[in-house]
């Protein structure tokens, strides 16, 4: 087995510091850690793999990757922030949507409260105290619209072909190449809604246009749905609607 720092292992809460590196400064650990890497650049620059970290820049890297990094092209220094970190639970998954597919993943021109946030993870007199302050400075680094605009509507098409089955969170997620718990952070910082939202008003959504546009018995829309009691269908659709089916049928069609 691979020799890993003791100080890196995977039970370790945070380890964070301040390093100014000049010429001849470089890192290379094959197996990368058993946490997350954070480095945020503070002046001159540095590199990642093929990666320049300019200035201003926020880099994440995954757990057990190949990290090697050094002073940037160019460069005679590099001042860094830097922070070793075992993230769990939903930010584990926000760091997960942030890096997406790949094993790293740089921001160029990250907020300055980044930097700020990390300056009190350095400074932190506890590890909890660090622990917050390393998840404020990710909070501040958004996830790319592109690509959570791109999760959405793959949810969304997930949702719209199976409907009418029973389905959960760990399924839609599979289906979009994600964790359930990344899938969660990427629609939340989309829409502001979980998975089980989404489906829930897309479900209502589509039972609304049912009701409006077909003459389909309501126990039937509700199976289209995936709802297979008509009375649960009706309590779900009046908490969304404020009206029960029938009586959104009646608005919609003028009380044909």
């Amino acid at each position: 087995m691979p020799h890993v720092d003791p100080a890196l292992r995977r039970e370790t809460i945070v380890i964070a510091g301040y390093g100014e590196e000049t010429l001849g400064y470089r890192i290379r650990r094959e197996e990368g850690t058993p946490n997350w890497l954070v480095l945020y650049t503070m002046g001159g620059a540095g590199r990642f793999e093929r990666t320049q970290c300019p200035k201003g820049s926020f880099l994440i890297v995954r757990p057990q990757v190949l990290q090697d990094y050094s002073i940037g092209a160019g460069a005679s220094h590099w001042e860094q922030l830097w922070v070793h970190v075992a993230f769990t639970g939903a930010f584990e998954g926000y760091a997960d949507a942030l890096v997406g597919h790949a094993p790293y993943r740089l921001f160029l021109d990250a907020p300055v409260e980044c930097e700020r946030w990390l300056h009190r993870c350095v400074n932190a007199s506890s590890k909890l105290h660090a622990l917050h302050a390393i998840q404020g400075a990710l909070l501040e680094i958004e996830i790319p619209r592109s690509d959570a605009a791109g999760i959405h509507a793959d949810c969304l098409e997930f949702i719209r072909i199976h409907m009418s089955e029973d389905f959960g969170v760990a399924e839609m997620a599979r289906a979009v190449g994600l964790s359930a718990s990344r899938l969660t952070a990427v629609l939340r910082a989309q829409s502001s809604l979980s998975p089980r939202e989404l489906v829930e008003t897309e479900r209502m959504k589509v039972a609304s246009e049912l009701l409006a546009m077909t003459n389909l018995p309501i126990q039937n829309i509700a199976a289209r749905i995936g709802l297979q009691s008509p009375f649960y269908f009706s309590l779900r659709f009046k908490k969304a609607f404020g009206v029960s089916p029938s009586e959104y049928r009646k608005l919609a069609t003028g009380g044909a």
